[in-house]
C-alpha cells in the first residue's frame, strides 16, 4: 500500500544527481524548473501517501515498514534498506516537501543572478533527500545516516559562497559541532544493538518496556547519548554556538535549515524514540530543563542584536527550546504542532527578511534600514504576520500551538511553575525582539541613503503570500495534529486556565508595546535604559561571551597542544628519526660507493690485491 512512498525520496536524489552534472549545460529556467518540481514532486506523493494512511483506520495507522531489499546479513544481524511510514514520518514528510517546494521556488528569484545558480538547486535537492532520509529511516543505523547527510549538505549550504572567509569558516563550525553529536548518536546506536541486538525502531520500542524499569542505567545511557545528537542538530545549549554563524549562508538556506530540516531533527528524533524516554524520566526533566533555559538563553540575545537574519536565528533557538520544553514534558504532539506552526511563519520570517536584503543589495543591519512600509508593501504585510505569529498574537497559528505549550508545562504531570514562568518571560521577550526589528525595518526613515529599495519580484513575494496565510491560519489545524498523531503518541489533554492563559497572553502583547514604546515614542529612553544597563547589554551584545569561552577554553588549547606536538613529535621526533635514517644509509652508501666506482682498472687492482693477500695468507699461515 505504501511502496510508492519511495518515490518521496527518490525524487529529490535524482534532482541533486541531474543537476550535479549537467547543470551547469541546460539553462537556468530548466535547473529552476528541475530544482523545484523535484520538491514539487516528493511533495505530492507525500499527499498520496498521506491519503493512503487516512483510509486506514486509526488502530490501524500504527505504522508499516517498506522494505526495498535486505542489505546486510551477518549472523542474527540483519540490516534492510527500509522506511518506517507511520503518522510521525509522513507528517514530517509534509513539512519537509511542502515548506522545502516554497523555498525552492522563491529561491528561483533570490539566486537568479548568482553565478553558481545550478550548484545552488543541486545543493538544496541533496538537503531535501537528507532530511528526509532521516526522518523516514526505520532503524538507527539509516537513522544516523540521514543525520550526516543532512550536516554535509549544511555544510555545503552554509559555505556556498565560498569566496568569503567568514561563509567558510561558519560552514566549518556548523559542521564540528554537529560530528560532536554525530559521535554522541554513533555511541548510542552500539549501545542500542549491544542491549537489543537491533537496530529496528519497530524491534527496540517493542521490546525496550518489558525490559527495562524507569531510570535504568542502560535507559539512561541511550537517552543521553542521543540527546547529545539533538542538543547538536537543534542548536540547544551549550551546542548553540554555530546557528547563528550559520547565517553567511544565502537566506533560502537559512529558511531552509531553521523551518524545515535541519535544526528539527533534534525535536524529530526526540519524538520518534519518546518510548525509550519515557522509560528515562530523569532525562526528560533534563530536556525540558535544558530546552526553557535554551528560549530564555537566545531570547534574550536577540533582544539587542542588530543583524536581522541573526535576531531571527537566536528565535528560532529560542522556539526550539520551546519545543524540548514540551517534549521533556511528555506533551509529544504539542511540540510536532508548534514544530509545524514555526516552520510556517519563521519560513515566512526569513523569506521576508531575505526580501528586504535582496532590495537594499544585501545590507542586514538593522540601522541601515527603515521606511520600508509604503515601498515594500507585500513584503511588509506578510512580516507582521509572521511577526505577530511568532509573538503569539491572538488567532495566529503561534497563538494556538505556543500557548498550549505554556499552559502544559505548569498543568501536565511533569509541569511545575519555574517552567511556566520562564516560558511566559521567554514569550513577552519574544514579542519584544521580533517588533523591535519589524519597528526597525519598516518604520521611521531609510537610514542608507545610496540604498534604493523596491518590492521584489513576484516569483519572491508569491510564496510568501503562501506562508502568510499558512501562518495566519494554521493554528485550526492543531485538532487534527493531535487525532492524526494520537496513534503514535497518545491523545494529549489540553488543560484550560483561564488566569494562566491571561498573563501569557499580556506577557506577548506587552512585548509587542514596549517594542513599540522604545522604538517609536522616546526613543530617549531606551539610550537611558542602555547607559543604565551598560553592562549587561554588553553581555548580551556579545552573546554572553560563550564563543570567547570556547576559544580560550578549547580552541586555544588544542592548538597550542598541536603546535608542541607538531614540533616536538612532528618535526623533532618523526622527522628527525627518519631525516637520520637516510642520512646515515647516504654516509654508508657513500663509503659502499668506494668500492663500486665503475672502472675495470680499479677492478682489476682490487682483484690483484684480493689475490696476492690470500696468498701470502697461505704461504705465510
Amino acid at each position: 500500500m505504501f511502496a510508492s512512498s519511495w518515490l518521496i525520496l527518490l525524487f529529490p536524489l535524482l534532482g541533486f544527481i541531474g543537476l550535479s552534472w549537467y547543470g551547469n549545460r541546460i539553462s537556468r529556467k530548466l535547473v529552476g524548473f528541475v530544482g523545484c518540481g523535484t520538491v514539487g514532486a516528493s511533495f505530492f506523493m507525500t499527499l498520496v501517501t498521506l491519503s493512503n494512511l487516512l483510509f486506514l483506520q486509526p488502530e490501524e495507522r500504527v505504522g508499516q515498514v517498506q522494505t526495498l531489499y535486505q542489505w546486510i546479513s551477518a549472523g542474527s544481524f540483519k540490516l534492510n534498506l527500509a522506511i518506517l511510514v507511520d503518522p510521525l514520518s509522513v507528517f514530517m514528510f509534509l513539512i519537509v516537501t511542502g515548506v522545502g517546494f516554497v523555498i525552492h521556488v522563491y529561491s528561483v528569484g533570490y539566486m537568479h543572478d548568482d553565478p553558481e545558480y545550478s550548484r545552488f538547486f543541486a545543493y538544496l535537492n541533496l538537503f531535501i533527500f537528507s532530511m528526509l532520509v532521516l526522518v523516514a529511516a526505520a532503524d538507527f543505523f539509516f537513522l544516523i545516516v540521514g543525520w550526516a547527510l543532512v550536516g554535509l549538505a549544511s555544510y555545503l549550504l552554509i559555505g556556498f559562497w565560498r569566496e568569503k572567509a567568514s561563509a567558510v569558516l561558519a560552514a566549518r563550525k556548523a559542521f564540528v559541532m554537529n560530528v560532536i553529536g554525530d559521535v554522541g548518536m554513533v555511541i548510542a546506536a552500539l549501545v542500542i544493538f549491544e542491549t537489543f541486538g537491533t537496530l529496528s525502531f519497530v524491534d527496540v520500542f517493542a521490546s525496550a518496556p518489558d525490559q527495562f524499569r524507569p531510570n535504568d542505567d542502560a535507559m539512561l545511557l541511550i537517552t543521553m547519548l542521543l540527546l547529545v545528537g539533538a542538543f547538536a542538530k537543534s542548536a540547544q545549549l551549550p551546542l548553540h554556538t554555530w546557528l547563528p554563524d550559520a547565517m553567511e549562508g544565502p537566506t533560502p538556506v537559512s529558511a531552509l535549515i531553521h523551518a524545515a530540516t535541519m535544526v528539527t531533527a533534534g525535536v524529530y528524533l526526540i519524538a520518534r524514540c519518546h518510548v525509550l524516554y519515557e522509560l528515562a524520566p530523569y532525562t526528560m526533566y533534563f530536556i525540558a530543563g535544558v530546552g526553557i533555559i535554551t528560549a530564555i538563553f537566545a531570547g534574550s540575545m536577540a533582544m539587542v542584536q542588530y543583524d536581522i537574519k541573526r535576531v531571527i536565528a537566536y528565535s528560532t533557538m529560542s522556539q526550539l527550546g520551546y519545543m524540548f520544553l514540551a517534549m521533556g514534558i511528555g506533551v509529544y504532539s504539542l511540540g510536532m504542532f508548534h514544530l509545524m506552526t514555526h516552520a510556517f511563519f519563521k519560513a515566512l520570517l526569513f523569506m521576508a527578511a531575505g526580501s528586504v536584503i535582496h532590495s537594499l543589495d544585501g545590507e542586514q543591519d538593522l540601522r541601515k534600514m527603515g521606511g520600508l512600509q509604503k515601498v515594500m508593501p507585500l513584503t511588509h504585510a506578510t512580516f507582521l504576520i509572521g511577526a505577530l505569529a511568532l509573538a503569539g498574537f491572538p488567532l495566529t497559528s503561534g497563538y494556538f500551538s505556543k500557548e498550549a505549550i505554556i499552559l502544559s508545562s505548569y498543568h501536565a504531570e511533569m509541569g511545575n511553575i519555574v517552567f511556566w514562568a520562564i516560558a511566559v518571560l521567554t514569550a513577552g521577550m519574544t514579542a519584544f525582539y521580533i517588533f523591535r526589528v519589524y519597528l526597525f525595518t519598516f518604520f521611521g526613515k531609510l537610514r542608507s541613503p545610496e540604498a534604493h529599495p523596491h518590492e521584489s519580484p513576484m516569483i519572491m513575494v508569491a510564496p510568501l503570500l503562501v506562508l502568510a496565510a499558512l501562518a495566519l491560519l494554521g493554528g485550526v489545524l492543531g485538532p487534527w495534529v493531535d487525532s492524526f498523531l494520537a496513534p503514535v503518541f497518545g491523545h494529549v489533554a489540553h488543560p484550560h486556565d483561564n488566569a494562566l492563559e491571561t498573563i501569557a497572553l499580556i506577557a506577548g502583547i506587552g512585548g509587542i508595546a514596549t517594542a513599540g514604546l522604545l522604538y517609536m515614542v522616546s526613543k530617549q529612553r531606551l539610550d537611558l535604559f542602555k547607559e543604565a544597563l551598560a553592562p549587561l547589554y554588553d553581555l548580551l551584545l556579545h552573546k554572553y561571551y560563550v564563543d570567547e569561552i570556547y576559544d580560550y577554553l578549547i580552541v586555544r588549547p588544542t592548538k597550542a597542544i598541536g603546535a608542541f606536538l607538531e614540533q616536538k613529535a612532528e618535526r623533532e621526533g618523526v622527522d628527525f628519526t627518519v631525516d637520520q635514517v637516510g642520512l646515515q644509509i647516504k654516509e654508508v652508501s657513500h663509503v659502499i660507493s668506494l668500492w663500486q666506482s665503475g672502472k675495470v682498472r680499479s677492478y682489476a687492482l682490487n682483484m690483484i690485491v684480493g689475490v696476492v693477500t690470500i696468498l701470502m695468507f697461505v704461504v705465510f699461515m
